[in-house]
């Protein structure tokens, strides 16, 4: 049992990352899956409230993703730099501790924000300004959410697998 919850909590960390690099309204949901599959293993020290708190923002995130106009949720444009960028943000900030797995994951969004507004598809976001603001608002969060939640899976699995509890 364990190891197919395990398996699970990969899977979904793996589909949600995927996801948010398509932008697809499911990538916070499917992502947040993973940690329900860690918490049946009874083995990993996950917790509740962790879980009861990454639902809570998955829902807010996916709440807010439904509520975008068809234009802007369909949009891809700058998900990739925004994705990529947040990962190695959660990466770095994983190293720090969980807060900083947050606060990784949110630079990682901006920086990977102002880099594609850099390129020529990026212009039209015109960085600084309000429009880009809100498109790193409204593209960023399902991507900071799912990534961290993702780093929260990878460091419970570490201290799981590296006999750290």
């Amino acid at each position: 049992m364990t190891t197919l919850c395990i398996t699970a909590a990969v899977l979904f960390c793996i589909a949600g990352i995927t996801a948010a690099f398509l932008t697809k309204s499911w990538s916070t949901p499917i992502a947040f899956l993973a940690l329900p599959a860690l918490y049946l293993t009874g083995e990993t020290d996950i917790t509740l409230s962790t879980i009861a708190f990454w639902g809570v923002a998955a829902a807010i995130s996916w709440g807010i993703y439904q509520l975008l106009p068809a234009q802007v949720a369909k949009e891809t444009a700058g998900t990739g730099y925004m994705t990529a960028a947040a990962l190695a943000g959660t990466l770095v900030g994983l190293l720090v501790s969980q807060a900083g797995l947050i606060i990784g994951a949110v630079l990682g969004v901006f920086c990977g924000a102002m880099a594609f507004s850099r390129t020529p598809k990026g212009k039209p976001l015109e960085f600084p300004s309000r429009k880009f603001l809100n498109y790193l608002c409204a593209k960023g969060l399902p991507i900071v959410v799912t990534t961290s939640i993702a780093g929260i899976v990878t460091s419970i699995l570490y201290i799981f697998y590296s006999g750290l509890k």
